[in-house]
């Protein structure tokens, strides 16, 4: 086992922008897996994003969340919200100020590109190493997939949404497209968006193929056809191909119908209570709707996540919060005892104090306390929401009524998991129009996956909306208030220095400017 991590550690250290002479005093050919077996450990150990979370500060980008002023006494407050100043006010150097105050796991092109590496490494040598057929096409499907969600996240950070208006995708830059682990002599340039969704395509319906039968009874700590399915969903979607989107959710949702009930997560007295007392979360091993799940360790999300979990004072503003306007997309009744109509605010946030802006983001949707679970991943609530989104632009460009029962019947059954049913039955929404669905499905979407890396790839497709942000550090200074205008240059985020440094290749994107 060991041998075979030198194999990856060494390609990892080459990464995406390096040239072949790191690699003059070693021999790959000395290194190479001789069994089937091998590579399967290598994708274990290397590929999987086991060690932490990718993007951690991708939720920091967005409306979900606000800043509080920290109190001068509470020391750990003001150095949680430091750590977040970069994301949260679009800087064009977020990625060094990351790194600088000891954010782990915060560079996400090395991170992905690693990834991408290791499943290059797993393809290349599949041919060469002993195993049965079956064995080497489920391998093979998992590397292809896992490959094809690296670029899919990494074009969607570092290059232009795919719809975005006045983009050529067949000429603006993406990101560099590496497809085998050799390394060469030149530096990779930047792909165009369209050609990198292009070979994401590729890549997750091969892997289909390849996974349509070996990979149905696979851990849902690793890629499965589910996986292929839904992320082939969230793909058309993203490239505005509605009966392409639907189809492959209808995929999913086939073989993984199920949801989970908020109404039911009680404490012993069959009553509410009053703060969480659920120790899992949404990507719980055993909760019917998990996909895909991988986890990360309490000290690579911290700086983050749990800036909006205060430990330490469950009466102080926690660094950052659940915004507002958020807060306001939900019709949640937290004074009733008999019907709170939506559940989600009380099991996804927790209040605290008395504070303006008082609700921090609980476990049961970003992190487990204690025990080894998944704490990111997929879900089958995202395949209802693919689905539904789907029907309603189908519905909305061709008028036919059928899509738009078809979008409602999805909105409803994911709604009706999500509300108080104890005393009163959920009732259905009804909307005739065909812009009111849509945006009721954009924001059915906001409020269900809020904290799951979705809503700032949400907002990129859905016209870069303006969005300002108060950056509090000090309750006696006014706040440092800085915003996204509609169609912002740093919808695209900046490239990190180190990885410009390391390939005079590799283009910039605008926002790597200062302002």
């Amino acid at each position: 086992m060991k041998r075979y991590r030198l194999i990856a550690l060494l390609l990892l250290a080459t990464s995406a922008w390096s040239c072949n002479k790191f690699l003059e005093e070693y021999s790959l050919n000395e290194l190479r897996p001789g069994s089937v077996i091998d590579l399967q450990q290598l994708m274990i150990g290397e590929a999987y994003p086991f060690t932490g979370f990718f993007a951690p500060y991708l939720e920091l980008l967005t409306d979900n969340v606000t800043s509080n002023f920290p109190t001068r006494s509470i020391e750990q407050q003001i150095v949680i919200l430091m750590k977040g100043e970069g994301p949260f006010l679009w800087r064009y150097d977020m990625f060094e100020t990351m790194q600088e105050r000891g954010i782990a796991n915060s560079n996400s092109y090395e991170l992905f590109y690693r990834r991408v590496m290791v499943c290059n490494v797993v393809l290349d040598h599949l041919d060469g190493v002993v195993g049965s057929l079956e064995e080497k096409d489920k391998i093979k499907g998992e590397a292809l997939a896992l490959r094809a969600y690296c670029y899919f996240m990494l074009v969607n950070l570092y290059g232009q949404p795919y719809n975005a208006p006045g983009v050529d995708v067949n000429t603006t830059p993406g990101v560099p497209l590496i497809l085998a682990s050799a390394v060469k002599d030149e530096y990779p340039t930047r792909a165009s968006v369209g050609t990198v969704y292009e070979q994401i395509e590729k890549d997750l319906l091969e892997a289909e193929e390849l996974l349509a039968e070996l990979g149905k009874e696979t851990s849902k700590w690793r890629v499965t056809d589910l996986f292929v399915y839904n992320l082939l969903s969230r793909v058309y979607l993203y490239e505005e191909r509605w009966e392409e989107a639907v189809a492959y959710a209808t995929k999913v949702l086939q073989r993984s119908p199920l949801l989970l009930d908020l109404h039911k997560l009680t404490n012993s007295s069959n009553n509410f209570p009053t703060t969480n007392v659920f120790t899992s979360n949404v990507y719980d091993i055993n909760n019917v709707e998990l996909i895909w799940g991988y986890s990360s360790p309490l000290e690579h999300s911290f700086a983050f996540n749990a800036s909006m979990i205060p430990a330490y004072s469950r009466t102080s503003p926690a660094p950052y919060a659940v915004s507002p306007d958020l807060l306001a997309c939900y019709e949640y009744d937290d004074v009733s005892t008999t019907n709170r109509k939506d559940l989600r605010p009380h099991f996804y946030y927790i209040g605290y104090g008395a504070m303006a802006s008082r609700y921090r983001v609980s476990n049961l949707k970003i992190i487990r306390e204690g025990g080894t679970g998944p704490t990111k991943g997929m879900r089958v609530a995202e395949a209802y929401l693919n689905r539904a989104e789907g029907n309603a632009r189908l519905f909305l460009a061709t008028g036919d009524g059928a899509y738009r029962t078809a979008a409602l019947a999805d909105l409803n059954y994911l709604r009706g998991h999500r509300y108080d049913k104890r005393n009163v039955a959920y009732v259905p929404v009804e909307i005739a129009d065909a812009e009111e669905l849509l945006q009721f499905c954009l924001d059915e979407r906001r409020r269900e996956l809020s904290y799951e890396e979705h809503r700032w790839f949400d907002l990129r497709r859905s016209g870069m909306p303006k969005i300002i942000h108060e950056f509090k550090f000090i309750a006696e200074q006014n706040p440092v208030v800085d915003s996204l205008v509609q169609g912002d240059e740093r919808y695209v985020l900046p490239i990190p220095a180190v990885a410009l440094s390391k390939n005079p290749g590799l283009e910039s994107n605008p926002s790597n400017t200062p302002r």
